[in-house]
């Protein structure tokens, strides 16, 4: 490369010659405005094959309300509005200034390629990077060589970044990390206003606060309010849930968490999930709802018991962290394990004493035994049914080797069970009961029918081994060939296989129930008629006594 030197001269002669050389060339392609450079030394040549000016010392160059400063440059003869500036170079326009080794600037374009150890300033952030392209008339910067970016109180690497001075949006893509006062931000393609504090993503976006772990594919996070709203297998791990959603939504300032589509909740205390379409979730309440086709899954011991309902409601104990809370279900409640099965119109499940209560309408199989009474609370022993109390008509039903039914009724009755298998039934106040006796498993021997105020019925694998009355009971054994179908069933008899709940039917899409259409009727008549005298009047029915223990009487079947 060779220069001709031209010589010193005075430093406003100078500063005339070189604006002289802006303003006698033919306008710069593309209309940019023309770019007016000073020096202390002028010196010609050429530079990548092309004529220029070579400016040294003090290198000023302005261009409308851009001034860029060096120690060097080249100014194009073919093109004044470029140059390649070398040394302490410094760009500054109102809002920001950028500096660099070296840079490449097109006047015409209003854009300058900025290379080696490259700082831009705004009253926002600083931004350092490698290299920088900077757009002046977009106040656009953007690099390629990753970039670090340093706020009041955040810092912010990334691979690539593009920052936007006039709207203040910063957005990046690949290996990027935000550090911030509330929250650590791990993603791929994310962007952040400097102004509003608001992270949007638009990649696998992982994010750490006091708040618990967040993970989506797209989203928004306000670094200030840490308001979330999350989009695309969204995830929130939190000290007691693992919460999982297409849509997942937390407002801090409620310590509110919403959940939509594909929903689950794991909790972080047990192996308990709950599933279903859309969840809420009340932090400080300690308190979460779910429904659309809500399911709860208990896992224990390789066998998992599944409970699904229209709703499903979970309460965390918020004075004990240390201990489960309760769950409640309400309308259409199915239960499926592999020995129990069960059906009911609401039902709570106090998870830290493993004890269900059923209500309304219960009905219960736990392998060939059928269970029903107006209420039932069961306890659970390492996920394994282990005790069942029936409050009020309670009825029991087996099943034998001959597909005959054993029956037992009365007021309350009392179940134990060992490995799942029931061992043993209380019954309390009214008791009837009605077995088969049978010779080996081929033939009945007789049906024996019995009353008592209280009985106890022991069992051998499902199959009745002997009852124990209490006061003197009313007991018969009917012979085969008198049995009528008629006496083979207590009043109340019923038997309900066919409503037994499969897996399948306990995890299967709910159907939103239609409401019923009011239906007109006449009025009623207003006269209401008088019962005779003497006649219909309400009896009164005497208090029982008190039952008097004495010794057991033993039935045993006949063998």
């Amino acid at each position: 490369m060779k220069f001709t030197k031209i010589g010193l001269v005075s430093l406003f002669s100078l500063f005339s010659v070189i604006l002289a050389f802006g303003q006698g060339a033919p306008a710069p392609q593309g209309g940019g405005q023309p770019v007016e450079v000073s020096a202390n030394t002028l010196q010609s040549g050429r530079y990548n094959g092309e004529e220029v000016r070579r400016l040294l010392g003090n290198v000023v160059m302005r261009q409308g309300q851009t001034t860029l400063t060096s120690d060097s440059a080249y100014q194009y003869v073919s093109d004044r509005n470029k140059l390649e500036v070398f040394g302490n170079v410094h760009i500054t326009q109102p809002g920001m200034d950028a500096t660099s080794a070296t840079a490449s600037y097109d006047g015409t374009r209003r854009i300058a390629n900025m290379r080696g150890g490259v700082t831009l300033r705004d009253e926002q952030m600083t931004l350092t990077t490698p290299s920088l392209d900077y757009d002046l008339n977009a106040k656009r910067a953007y690099y390629t060589l990753a970039g670090n970016i340093v706020g009041p109180d955040y810092t912010i690497q990334s691979q690539l970044g593009t920052y936007t001075s006039e709207d203040k949006v910063l957005t990046f893509k690949k290996n990027i990390k935000y550090l911030g006062q509330n929250a650590e931000v791990v993603s791929d393609t994310m962007s952040y206003n400097t102004v509003t504090k608001v992270v949007e993503f638009f990649g696998p976006t992982t994010i750490k606060s006091p708040d618990g772990t967040l993970f989506a594919n797209r989203g928004t996070y306000n670094t200030v309010t840490r308001e979330s709203n999350f989009r695309g297998n969204a995830s929130i791990k939190t000290p007691d849930y693992l919460i999982r959603g297409e849509v997942l939504t937390y407002d801090k300032g409620k310590e509110y968490y919403t959940a939509s589509r594909n929903v689950s909740m794991t909790s972080i205390k047990d192996t308990t999930i709950i599933t279903g379409q859309t969840a809420l979730y009340w932090r400080a309440r300690g308190r979460a709802k779910v429904y659309g086709s809500p399911v709860m899954r208990s896992i224990a011991k390789r066998d998992t018991m599944y409970l699904s309902a229209d709703t499903l409601v979970s309460v965390e104990n918020v004075k004990d962290k240390t201990k489960k809370g309760k769950l409640y279900a309400y309308n259409d409640v199915r239960i499926f394990k592999s020995d129990l099965q069960g059906l009911c119109d609401s039902l709570t499940y106090d998870q830290n004493d493993s004890i269900i209560y059923m209500n309304r309408n219960p009905r219960l199989w736990a392998n060939k035994n059928q269970m029903t009474a107006d209420s039932v609370v069961m306890q659970l022993r390492g996920n394994t049914l282990d005790q069942m109390r029936m409050f009020g008509n309670a009825f029991a039903i087996s099943i034998d080797t001959l597909e005959n039914y054993n029956q037992v009724k009365g007021r309350n009755m009392t179940a134990r069970f060992a490995e799942g298998k029931i061992r043993r039934i209380d019954v309390n106040g009214n008791a009837e009961s009605l077995y088969f006796a049978l010779q080996g498993d081929t033939t009945t021997m007789g049906m024996n029918r019995a009353v008592s105020s209280d009985m106890r019925m022991m069992f051998k694998d499902g199959q009745v081994q002997y009852i124990t009355f209490l006061e003197q009971p009313d007991a018969k054994l009917i012979p085969p060939h008198e049995l009528e179908e008629p006496d083979t069933r207590l009043k109340g008899f019923v038997w309900r296989s066919d409503e037994k709940p499969t897996r399948a039917f306990v995890l299967a899409k709910r159907v939103p129930k239609k409401p019923k259409k009011k239906v007109s009727t006449p009025a009623a008549s207003t006269k209401s008629k008088q019962p005779a005298k003497g006649k219909d009047k309400p009896k009164t029915a005497p208090k029982p006594a008190k039952p008097v223990k004495k010794p057991l009487a033993t039935l045993k079947p006949a063998t």
